[in-house]
């Protein structure tokens, strides 16, 4: 459960591309372009050579044809399309040297691993068009946010090439996270893929995903949605989450008890974290409804539903 492996973000970058010929790799030839696939393991990209009818000066219609072939993979390349079946495209704008894509919500929801690898062959296919320089995503007409709930922004093939900063900085790991269950007395857990940047604490990641709630059916959230996480820090094997007024509005239904150790219970799965204190803009004076915020509290799994 704590097992972590670095995805040296390029499962899209430093991993070498697999293109459908592998002998030489020759110059592309005039309105020739690589259109991007992913392999049948999904951890790679796969390139293909296509000779487009349209004109470099066409710019609309070379992004409706390499589109189009970008959304159906060739019947002699052994790879699968970058986008789910269920991810549906639904145009595009541009914008001086900015193309804007347009997807159904379904892009945003996206396994995390996948979405990156996507957004990678987005980028390399269409920025070879001339006068693109970036691409930006959006999903059901709001911009594309990371795992961090971050906006992604211009996105460039350079993202995804002999970036430092972007190839080692991500990390995916399963976070053991616990909700509330249907009758909010007693604890679920839920294990959570996430895909993170090393530079934001584990810690901080895991009382982010809990605020955003569950996601298995039949399971409640425990903090208010719109609660906003002051800061988290660690001392002394002492985890402290400090959280702005939003928290103490209680989620009905759920008790006391349940909302404190979804925290404390999901961030004591680390190792190096013995007890949880919880404050209110820096304070520890405040009461969440019946239970004093005082001190520091340690894991306690007496609130688990059996199976």
């Amino acid at each position: 459960m704590r097992n972590k492996f670095v995805i040296i973000v390029m499962v899209l970058l430093s991993i070498t591309l697999v293109s459908c010929k592998k002998k030489e790799i020759q110059p592309l030839a005039e309105n020739e372009y690589n259109i991007y696939y992913l392999n049948t393991n999904i951890n790679t990209l796969v390139e293909s050579r296509y000779t487009a009818a349209s004109g470099k000066s066409d710019t609309n219609g070379l992004i409706k044809e390499l589109m189009t072939h970008f959304l159906k993979v060739p019947d002699d390349l052994e790879a699968v399309g970058a986008l789910p079946d269920k991810v549906t495209y639904q145009g595009f704008d541009i914008d001086g040297n900015i193309l804007y894509l347009n997807f159904d919500t379904n892009y945003q929801g996206m396994d995390v691993t996948r979405e990156i690898l996507a957004r990678a062959a987005l980028a390399k296919t269409f920025t070879q068009i001339e006068g693109i320089e970036y691409i930006s995503i959006r999903s059901g007409d709001q911009p594309l946010v990371n795992a961090l709930g971050e906006n992604v922004g211009l996105i460039s093939d350079n993202n995804f090439i002999n970036n430092v900063s972007n190839i080692n900085s991500f990390e995916k790991a399963t976070l053991m996270l616990y909700f509330a269950d249907e009758s909010g007395t007693k604890l679920v857990p839920e294990a959570r893929d996430v895909f993170y940047d090393i530079n934001t604490s584990k810690e901080r990641i895991i009382v982010d995903e809990l605020i955003k709630g569950p996601e298995t059916a039949g399971l409640k959230a425990t903090i208010p949605s719109d609660t906003k996480v002051v800061s988290v820090t660690m001392n002394e094997g002492i985890c402290y989450v400090n959280f702005d007024e939003a928290f103490l509005n209680a989620i009905p239904d759920v008790l006391d008890s349940i909302t404190i150790y979804s925290i404390v219970d999901s961030l004591s799965e680390l190792p190096n974290i013995s007890r949880v204190q919880i404050l209110v803009n820096g304070k520890s004076d405040k009461k969440y409804n019946t239970i004093s915020l005082g001190t520091s509290v340690e894991r306690n799994l007496d609130y688990l539903k059996e199976d």
